[in-house]
């Protein structure tokens, strides 16, 4: 067999995987391994008289100033239960978002004091 006149190419190190981070790891606890930084949404303090306020005046939309997909969807089911069923759902509904709402607001705020 003859042999080739073209040159040996220069070796290149493997990549590391994308997920790992590579050789970078993350300074701080705010950001997501990966390729790069990734800065997280860090939630602020909920003040739980705040939520219970909140709640006791709007509520299941009072929920929205804890979770805004919570509260979004508990509007959305208790309508659908007051359209299907009336008025009484309503005394179910309001009171139940409000423990909610102190209880998610209680946690937020421990979380945000752990800090």
């Amino acid at each position: 067999m003859a042999e080739s006149s073209g040159s040996v190419p220069p070796a290149s190190p493997p990549h590391p995987p994308l997920l790992s981070g590579g050789w970078y790891h993350g300074m701080s606890p705010d950001e997501v391994l990966g390729p790069g930084r990734y800065p997280l949404h860090v939630p602020g303090d909920k003040s739980v008289r705040k939520a219970l306020l909140l709640t006791l005046g709007f509520g299941p939309a009072g929920l929205c100033y804890v979770s805004r997909s919570g509260g979004l969807i508990c509007s959305a089911l208790t309508m659908l239960a007051v359209i299907m069923f009336g008025f009484p759902p309503l005394l179910i509904a309001w009171p139940l978002s409000m423990v909610c709402a102190a209880i998610m607001a209680s946690g937020m705020h421990a979380e945000y004091q752990g800090r």
